[in-house]
């Protein structure tokens, strides 16, 4: 009596098990960079700085992947690893163009996301593709001695922060200067403070000190959900290469497992606290 064949396992093939973890691996990147980035604030900077750091590397890294797919999906094989380097490096405007020239190939009715602030976001995207190259380097470039460009949170503020500030609605803006001096006429000058905003601006009084807390917590939601949506556009591309290659009888993991809480809507990422693939 014959035996039925079993289907060949995923851990068969050489390609699953590196996909699967780097699909992994930028998802906790992404996510750790956001989640970092939704808490930064003036007193906080710091925050800043991890945040870029882990969602640059995890948006590079979902880039290259999709670019992987792609060409698997239209020669049958991965470009090589000499090819990635000379065409991308470590740029982020060359990849994510790379992965724009892939999203128009696609069925445009099974795309659901475009880009945000579409007078923000080309400027919010050079300011990553400097930092994922060398503005991460700021601070050891001001120790050593070399001449550093802007730092990166004022450059933040300056080209993202500010324009997102004056977009808030006027009520907003009034709100928060009228709370801001009702908590200045409660405390007066019993509070000694000593500060300076994300942009370099020195906060000496209550009253500075909670606009400048209103403004950091609006610039963290907004530029957050900027960020995320850049990641969810380019993941949307992802996930469909991943489809397009299984349907080719390629072993390819379902990325769209790892990439999941990004394929919400607007107003459910933009509420976010955390991101978290688990």
């Amino acid at each position: 009596m014959s035996k039925t064949k079993s289907a060949p396992s995923p851990w068969d093939s050489p390609i699953f098990q590196p996909l699967l973890h780097e699909a992994g691996l930028a998802a906790q990147t992404l996510c750790i960079g956001l989640t970092t980035l939704r808490k930064a604030n003036y007193q906080q900077t710091e925050r800043y700085y991890g945040g870029f750091f882990n969602y640059t590397i995890g948006l590079e890294r979902v880039m290259k992947l999709t670019i992987l797919l792609d060409s698997l999906v239209e020669d049958g094989n991965f470009l090589s690893d000499q090819q990635l380097k000379s065409a991308y490096g470590h740029d982020l405007n060359k990849l994510l163009d790379a992965v724009q020239e892939i999203r128009v190939k696609l069925d445009e009715s099974e795309l659901r996301w475009q880009l945000p602030h579409p007078d923000i976001i080309d400027d919010a995207v050079v300011f990553l593709a400097e930092f994922a190259k060398t503005t991460r380097y700021y601070n050891l470039d001001v120790l050593s001695g070399k001449t550093p460009s802007l730092d990166p949170v004022a450059r933040w503020f300056q080209i993202v922060g500010k324009p997102l500030l004056d977009k808030r609605p006027a009520w907003q803006t009034l709100r928060n200067a009228g709370r801001a001096s009702a908590v200045a006429g409660l405390i007066g000058d019993k509070m000694l403070i000593r500060s300076i905003t994300e942009d370099g601006i020195p906060v000496d009084s209550v009253e500075e000190a909670a606009i400048a807390e209103r403004n950091s917590e609006y610039v963290a939601k907004e530029g957050t959900f900027l960020c995320a949506a850049l990641a969810r556009h380019v993941i949307e591309v992802l996930c469909d290469r991943g489809l397009a290659a299984r349907g080719a009888g390629h072993v390819i993991p379902a990325f769209g497992d790892f990439f999941a809480l990004f394929n919400n809507r607007d107003d459910l990422l933009k509420n976010r606290r955390s991101f978290s693939i688990r």
